[in-house]
């Protein structure tokens, strides 16, 4: 009879060696470098969660040795693990990130003190994960939203479609959405209120025209600069998921691009040192080069933001008069409509 205890343990390894956690585990993408993918028992117990299930390390081993895992395999010695060589990550292609998109959902409304523990135990009865994500703020404090990436859709889509699903009896429905209509709404969301600020800052104006000082101020060591990046599958999205919680404001970068630019709230410094791992710098699993941007660089990058905003201001100006004189024109009924829209008294 396998005990609670060693089935908690493999399963915390299988996570920590699963498709997803360990291509966005930097620690452990180094270590499993090292020595033929193995990974010491010693190392391993640095992980807390694994050590708070067990930190007896032939327990352990005897727990992965017993197990019908596929995934993990312990070495002769008893001392090392490692991911099985038959089953190797997954390459990054654009049909794997879209399976995996998929079999993302986004729940939202959960209690502000959960921890993972409690979340995996919420979670389990409907589906194996591969992931699951504890959002958090720049204050490193939960915001009772999650991301949760099943190993099946059927699973992701069963969730989506439970629409009274409650933490607990008497609170709320969950928010559940899947991963990609998440970020849609957010995105949707995000581009509604800078079009109501800039209405609101455009009101009465139509015939100004924003231009560029000559000398754009701005607050120095802000930009990071990422280079490297050919042959590397990657994008804006994991680059947000990897800065997560530092501040990430905006990232300049476009699929095949050589390099990317990520502009932060805060010292870039600060949230570079803060995701690197023995000085190494890893995005997609593959180790790139990143430098905070200084000097004529840094003062061109914030000019061309500066140029780039005038420019989307102008043609918004120029757009919203195109639609008021039309609409103040005499003539169809239709276009008188959109004069009384728009005219101003």
């Amino acid at each position: 009879v396998v005990s609670t205890q060693s089935t908690g343990i493999v399963k915390q390894l299988e996570y920590y060696f699963g498709d997803r956690n360990l291509r966005q585990d930097r620690f452990l993408l180094r270590e499993v470098t090292l020595d033929s993918g193995w990974v010491s028992l010693n190392t391993m117990l640095n992980f807390k969660r694994l050590a708070s299930i067990c930190a007896d390390k032939a327990k352990i081993a005897k727990a992965v040795e017993d197990s019908n895992s596929e995934l993990i395999v312990i070495n002769e010695d008893k001392n090392k693990i490692r991911r099985n060589p038959a089953k190797p990550l997954p390459k990054l292609t654009d049909e794997y990130r879209l399976a995996a998109n998929n079999k993302t959902v986004y729940v939202k409304g959960l209690p502000l003190d959960l921890n993972m523990d409690g979340a995996e135990e919420f979670f389990a009865p409907h589906g194996k994960m591969c992931y699951i994500k504890l959002r958090k703020d720049n204050a490193n404090q939960f915001k009772g939203s999650v991301f949760i990436e099943f190993e099946e859709q059927a699973a992701a889509d069963k969730i989506i479609a439970n629409t009274d699903l409650r933490f607990t009896p008497d609170a709320d429905p969950l928010l559940i959405k899947s991963r990609n209509d998440y970020f849609k709404s957010k995105n949707q969301n995000v581009k509604q209120e800078k079009n109501v600020k800039r209405e609101a800052q455009m009101g009465g104006t139509p015939e100004v025209k924003h231009e560029v000082p000559e000398h754009v101020e701005y607050e120095k060591g802000k930009i990071l600069k990422i280079c490297g990046l050919e042959g590397i599958e990657t994008t804006r999205e994991d680059m947000k998921t990897l800065f997560e919680g530092q501040g990430l404001s905006w990232v300049t970068f476009n699929k095949g691009d050589s390099e990317a630019y990520i502009r932060f709230d805060g010292s870039a410094q600060e949230a570079l040192d803060k995701v690197r791992v023995d000085d190494k710098f890893m995005l997609s699993g593959k180790e790139a080069s990143p430098v905070v941007v200084e000097g004529e660089e840094e003062e061109a990058y914030w000019k061309k933001a500066a140029h780039e905003k005038a420019e989307f201001f102008n043609r918004k100006q120029q757009n919203r008069k195109r639609r008021f004189d039309h609409g103040s024109r005499g003539g169809g009924g239709r276009g008188r409509g959109r004069g009384k829209r728009y005219r101003r008294d």
